[in-house]
């Protein structure tokens, strides 16, 4: 994994995508091979900043990032965009569309593009996710784009993987308003409304507009940057600067007020909570007696000769050898 680690830091493409295909992996020797490397990578830091995209289907987060990426890589920083994709629980299939939707941006040498099915998991992102992220800064990319499968209150998951969290609507405010509720609104820093051109120009000025007053009922403390929004198209590219400058706004104001390393520190406390439930859940189901005393329970719970609490004890009693 040393040899690995060196080429990654260096910046090899080869070296980034199977290390991405590592921690995808679900073989337990590649298991503990990504671990030791992230293990590696997170000591050699770099300075990427880390920014996740969702929106409701059809505002065109993709094609949004296709311009923006192209305008940031034009600029001469390097970017590294993490497209999940949805995926069937039935089947594990996904449409994987991304590196065709942008396949203008992924033809520069600035650029890495990985697309990826969620595979059934939840808050918008796919395994491997975190850890891929991890990787593109080690080897030295500037900014890190996770775009997810969608938008809901899950996708607060999503937002402890990044820096800057944005959230990209339509022209139109009747249901999209309505959409906007408390907890996702509390974690995302920008709104950008896209469609702003052609016919529709006037519309995404409106729902710009309504999006700001729809804010201003959530106040936010005193010291805290208030949600920016801001008016792009991606066809025409308009808007562009615009965003990049909400974002470098975004960043050092959390600097500025050690908000930044303070989110980043919650964000590592967050996924090492959930790194020991994970370990635990599949402990729990390889545990000898547990699969068969969960079936047992549930038969008990439906004869009435127990409750469903009393049964969730008596698992985790079982498993945590009170009994």
């Amino acid at each position: 994994m040393i040899n690995l680690r060196d080429r990654i830091i260096a910046g090899e493409r080869a070296a980034i995508a199977k290390a991405i295909t590592l921690v995808e992996s679900s073989r337990e020797e590649d298991i503990n091979h990504s671990h030791e490397l992230i293990s590696a990578l997170i000591k050699s830091p770099g300075h990427a900043i880390r920014v996740g995209f969702s929106g409701p289907p059809g505002v065109g987060k993709s094609t949004f990032i296709e311009s923006f990426g192209s305008h940031i890589v034009n600029k001469n920083f390097k970017l590294g965009v993490l497209a999940i994709d949805p995926s069937s629980n039935f089947t594990g299939g996904s449409i994987l569309g991304d590196k065709t939707r942008m396949s203008e941006i992924s033809k520069n040498e600035n650029t890495f593009i990985r697309s990826t099915p969620s595979r059934g998991s939840l808050g918008g992102i796919a395994v491997g996710t975190r850890e891929a992220a991890i990787i593109l800064d080690a080897a030295g990319y500037d900014y890190i784009f996770i775009e997810t499968v969608g938008v809901g209150q899950s996708e607060i998951t999503a937002a402890n993987l990044v820096d800057i969290f944005t959230l990209i609507v339509g022209p139109g405010s009747g249901d999209e308003l309505q959409g906007i509720k408390k907890g996702i609104t509390e974690y995302a820093d920008i709104f950008i409304v896209n469609k702003n051109d052609g016919d529709l120009a006037s519309q995404a000025s409106r729902t710009a507009s309504d999006y700001k007053s729809a804010l201003s009922f959530y106040n936010k403390d005193n010291n805290e940057l208030e949600t920016q929004v801001v008016l792009v198209s991606s066809i025409e590219n308009k808007g562009m600067d615009e965003v990049l400058n909400s974002f470098n706004k975004i960043v050092e104001f959390n600097k500025s007020n050690n908000r930044f390393e303070s989110r980043r520190e919650n964000q590592l406390a967050y996924w090492l909570e959930e790194e020991v439930r994970n370990k635990i859940l599949l402990q729990l189901s390889k545990e000898n007696g547990i699969p068969g005393l969960i079936e047992n329970e549930v038969q008990r719970i439906i004869s009435g000769e127990t409750g469903f609490y009393s049964a969730s004890k008596t698992i985790i009693d079982t498993f945590l050898g009170k009994k």
